[in-house]
């Protein structure tokens, strides 16, 4: 245990009762909640709770340096929620919003993984079913390893049309606003996500919600995620407004039943995309967990080395 007076602001390795360790120095304190600085600059806001007696008796000597006022935990993002737990699952409800196009409350629920850990960056992946749609993050826990990746789902909302024909009528505007304030508490949720590692996913309709808000450069897609995976779905127009050369895609549909606009796209997609796949053989519209499983090897052995390699 640590003896005597207050402590300056330095590096040093801190242990959670898992036995693991991380390299950091601490920013800001405030209640139970511990601001640190990994030495690679990235910060976390964790819980007191969490870490060694050791270090929880270093933290309550720590005093901010000479000079410099205490911090805000929560100023550059929220504090960790109590719900965030290994291999739970959080429902983020909106009750301002309307119902989804499955008459359940507006909720986006977010799988934890189990070997979560807050003081270590967070890969995501969101899934966005066909049909219409849904906010079980299931459909998309076969695309990566469960025990590593957070998976949440997105819904539709009731009043609009579903994308398939909301694309078709210009509507996709109400889908993606009835969204993009699920990805922002998603964001507060999980303040320590992967900088590098945030992928999108969706089957059919939820292909085309992707599609979509590649074409028209929707901010909360396309600065947001850093890979695409559109299966069976695409969007209309074949010219995205926004080249995505840093980010990588999987596009496939079934070769049974391929769809000209669908297939137009993903065409235009590969010249603007790092990585792309095209044909799922004998398949109709469909994504068979033959399909899942390459799109997994896929983000394990393509995806994840090569957005290592990229600049945050």
């Amino acid at each position: 245990m640590l003896m005597g007076g207050s402590i300056t602001a330095s590096a040093r390795n801190f242990t959670n009762k898992s036995g693991q360790t991380i390299e950091a120095e601490i920013v800001a304190k405030q209640g139970d909640q511990l601001r640190i600085r990994r030495t690679d600059g990235t910060e976390f806001t964790i819980s007191l709770q969490t870490l060694s007696a050791d270090d929880q008796d270093y933290v309550a000597m720590w005093q901010p340096p000479a000079g410099k006022a205490a911090a805000k935990p929560g100023a550059a993002a929220a504090p960790v929620d109590e719900r965030v737990k290994p291999g739970a699952t959080v429902a983020l409800e909106f009750p301002n919003l309307p119902t989804d196009q499955n008459g359940m409350p507006a909720t986006c629920n977010v799988r934890i993984p189990e070997n979560y850990d807050p003081a270590k960056p967070l890969p995501l992946l969101v899934w966005i079913g066909g049909g219409k749609g849904g906010n079980n993050p299931g459909g998309g826990l076969p695309l990566v390893d469960k025990t590593v990746f957070a998976v949440a789902a997105l819904p539709y909302p009731s009043t609009n049309p579903v994308p398939a024909d909301a694309m078709e009528q210009g509507k996709m505007a109400g889908i993606f606003n009835y969204q993009k304030p699920m990805l922002e508490e998603l964001k507060k949720l999980l303040p320590n996500l992967d900088p590098k590692v945030r992928i999108v996913a969706g089957f059919s309709n939820g292909a085309h919600t992707i599609g979509n808000a590649i074409q028209m450069a929707r901010p909360e897609y396309t600065e947001f995620f850093h890979a695409f995976v559109i299966i069976e779905g695409g969007a209309i127009t074949a010219v995205p407004k926004k080249k995505e050369r840093e980010k990588f895609a999987y596009l496939a549909w079934g070769n049974d039943v391929a769809k000209k606009g669908s297939e137009e796209f993903m065409k235009t997609m590969l010249a603007c995309a790092k990585e792309a796949k095209l044909v799922m053989n004998g398949v109709g519209h469909a994504f068979p967990d033959t399909e899942k499983a390459k799109v997994k090897d896929w983000i394990e052995k393509t995806v994840i080395p090569g957005l290592a390699k990229t600049k945050s």
